[in-house]
């Protein structure tokens, strides 16, 4: 190993094969341009020695000898660290699986996050996935360049793939479920402050509304306000508007939603059925289980990293577009047909 444990250099694998720093440097960055190469055996000897100090070649040499760093970056990590219980987890994960199996590594840069600045990593990277959102000015650095990149729940600029779910048709499937079990007073519990702005809060919202008056359902008030405080939520929409069934703009707002019923002795389902958006781990272990709408993050993930990969590869076979992709119901404990009055 390398002296005080020190990060090991090419001068020491250089000592330890018997050749030149050049001959490692090369051997071990993959430049065999211009005519330069060698024999297995040194070849070999090389990469043992590589491995026995636990030497890793310099991404910018490789970088520069491949014109392409094989690289790409997830914006967003704010979104995937700072918000517990979130759909993102299992995307990147996909995401990461799908480009490492072509050969490209991931990196995850944590911004200053101030809106007026890029949050693109200071190093070149072959395309990018935005998860949800990033600033106007790193979308219009990306668009500039034109470097390859793709959305994740959210929108870009005209260069740009997008994958995103159907929420219209998901919210539309929700609240017929709901009228198919005898519910006609359907409350919606809508987004936090703390929610960034994006296209599932009109989507969800919109549709709510336009498919209660397809039905000829009253919306109960709230529907169109932040919410603060589920057992304030409950009290106005349970106690005082007679709602019988809540559809939840996520799923930590249902289990707010649970805990705020339990506080108030109102029985879920038996005196009010609940459901909610994003079919996470907890809505299957939770008393009663969520019905929920949801779908495969695993799907995101791939189809995401294999639009980008697209980009990347073949530029000018790819035109940008936006991929929705449907949702399930799952229906468990927490929905039932409504009290008979």
């Amino acid at each position: 190993m390398a002296e005080n444990n020190s990060v090991p250099r090419v001068k020491e694998v250089a000592v330890r094969s018997g050749v030149s720093e050049a001959t490692v440097s090369r051997v071990l960055n993959g430049n065999y341009k211009h005519g330069f190469s060698v024999r297995d055996e040194v070849r070999q000897r090389i990469t043992e020695a590589a491995d026995a100090l636990g030497y890793r070649p310099n991404l910018a040499a490789k970088n520069l000898v491949k014109r392409q760093t094989k690289m790409v970056a997830i914006l967003g990590s704010n979104i995937v660290i700072g918000w517990p219980g979130n759909i993102y987890q299992e995307i990147v994960n996909t995401l990461v699986k799908t480009l490492r199996v072509r050969g490209y590594d991931v990196c995850i840069t944590v911004p200053s996050l101030e809106k007026d600045e890029t949050e693109l990593p200071n190093w070149k990277v072959d395309g990018v996935i935005v998860l949800q959102e990033c600033s106007a000015r790193t979308i219009e650095q990306m668009e500039k360049t034109n470097l390859s990149y793709v959305v994740i729940n959210g929108v870009g600029g005209s260069k740009c793939s997008s994958v995103i779910p159907d929420d219209i048709e998901a919210t539309r499937r929700a609240i017929s479920y709901l009228a198919d079990i005898g519910h006609r007073r359907i409350a919606y519990a809508g987004p936090t402050s703390s929610h960034k702005k994006h296209r599932s809060i009109d989507d969800r919202h919109n549709t709510y509304l336009s498919v209660l008056a397809e039905y000829n359902f009253e919306p109960i008030p709230g529907h169109d306000t932040v919410f603060r405080s589920a057992p304030a939520f409950l009290t106005s929409a349970v106690l005082e508007n007679h709602a019988t069934a809540i559809l939840a703009y996520d799923h930590v707002e249902a289990l707010k939603i649970l805990h705020g019923a339990h506080v108030l002795n109102i029985q879920i389902p038996k005196q009010v059925s609940l459901m909610c958006f994003n079919d996470e781990y907890l809505c299957s272990i939770v008393t009663p289980s969520l019905t929920s709408i949801g779908m495969s993050l695993k799907q995101i993930g791939r189809i995401a990293a294999e639009k980008l990969l697209r980009h990347i590869e073949s530029p000018r076979d790819n035109h940008p577009e936006c991929i929705k992709l449907s949702q399930d119901l799952i229906i468990r404990d927490s929905t039932s047909p409504p009290p008979k009055q």
